[in-house]
């Protein structure tokens, strides 16, 4: 995707029928209702939609439509998460088109893209927190964890940086089944906000030097606890031809590890837990049932769905760069979110990514709930008598 074919990325868009399921589909045997959260939580305008968003991206396209900030707005206020290319009788994926439309116009000033390039590759991640920080939470573990070896945890920015408990407990899970593991030095940014924002020249240029990184220091598996993370390194470096080692998911790994034997999870006490399904991990990579497995391997947990659930769930609000282009409208998704949980009774939220976890709290609050959300690996290491957070 380093280099985006013109020609065939106007043929797509031209595969929309303008039909306009996208916007406000309902299929009842899917489960669907209101499928575009933009749409859902915006005023309405046409362009609030997928639909719109195709029409505006192939006027620009084709010089239709003058190539201004305002006028490329609206192919920035998506969150990409794929739930209108399930439903798409064209079968073609309309959120990946957007994705390519934005490196087509990057010639087009855009302060939010720009800015979260240039932060992450002088400083390792979209923060703006110093170079090397990101080890810092290695610190507060009562174990040590070198800094190489045949298999690393790659914590990845936002548990590392924003969400250090995730990754500290990530790490107690692997240290209690036995598994030797490090944690890099300075571990480098995957990339993943750059693809999302059109900046693919300098993702390439950033996934060329992580896998250089990774190659150098003899690396044969990634464990990953972030849903972005895991579909950049994992598939986005594939489909650009670069080599990387195997990259693992917590999720499927603990699974696994649970089945082995080698994590035996016991009661916590009665909890009801509702799973919400990241939109990078589920529909993009289609890891579904382990971080339910996983859930349901506690003794007295029970899982309850949401409306909408697996390859049907709704967004957190927080991905395509949304979370820095419009905080506003990616927390009032994420508060659309907390209020599907709120009513199955849960008493917790469960997911698997970090940065769903950062916007699910945020919504929470916009939501004036106190639905608190936990991530998966949380309510695992408590089940296995670790000294783990809450």
């Amino acid at each position: 995707m380093a280099q985006v074919d013109i020609e065939e990325l106007r043929e797509e868009m031209l595969q929309c029928r303008r039909c306009g399921l996208c916007r406000e589909a309902v299929y009842e045997d899917k489960g669907f209702n209101g499928i575009c959260p933009v749409w859902e939580n915006t005023s309405g305008f046409e362009t609030g939609a997928m639909r719109g968003k195709i029409m505006v991206a192939l006027a620009l396209l084709e010089g239709r439509l003058e190539r201004t900030a305002e006028n490329a707005e609206s192919l920035y206020q998506c969150t990409l998460c794929g739930n209108c290319a399930q439903i798409c009788p064209a079968e073609f994926e309309p959120n990946r088109v957007i994705e390519q439309m934005r490196a087509v116009i990057t010639d087009i000033p855009n302060e939010v893209r720009d800015s979260l390039a240039d932060k992450t590759l002088a400083k390792d991640n979209p923060y703006d927190e110093p170079v090397g920080k990101k080890r810092e939470w290695v610190k507060e573990l009562n174990f040590s964890i070198p800094i190489t070896g045949d298999t690393i945890y790659f914590a990845g920015c936002t548990a590392a940086l924003r969400n250090p408990r995730v990754a500290r407990n990530t790490a107690r899970v692997l240290h209690k089944a036995g598994l030797e593991f490090a944690v890099m030095e300075s571990e480098p940014c995957c990339g993943s906000v750059m693809m999302r924002t059109g900046r693919m020249d300098r993702a390439v240029e950033n996934a060329q030097s992580v896998s250089k990184q990774l190659k150098e220091a003899g690396v044969k598996r990634v464990i990953v606890s972030c849903a972005g993370c895991y579909k950049t390194l994992k598939k986005d470096y594939e489909e650009l031809g670069i080599e990387m080692p195997e990259i693992v998911h917590i999720v499927d790994l603990a699974s696994d590890l649970i089945k082995q034997g080698k994590l035996k999870p016991q009661s916590i006490g009665k909890m009801t837990v509702t799973y919400h399904d990241p939109c990078h991990l589920g529909r993009e990579m289609d890891v579904y049932e382990t971080p339910r497995e996983i859930l349901t391997a506690i003794p007295d947990v029970s899982l309850v769905e949401m409306e909408t659930h697996h390859d049907q769930a709704k967004c957190c609000g927080a991905g395509g760069g949304l979370r820095s282009y419009d905080p506003e409208l990616s927390k009032k998704i994420a508060a659309s979110r907390i209020e599907e949980a709120r009513v199955t009774g849960a008493d917790v939220i469960a997911t698997a990514c970090p940065f769903c976890e950062t916007n699910l709290t945020a919504g929470a609050e916009v939501a004036g709930s106190d639905l608190g959300t936990l991530d998966v690996v949380d309510i695992l290491v408590k089940s296995l008598g670790n000294d783990s957070e809450k």
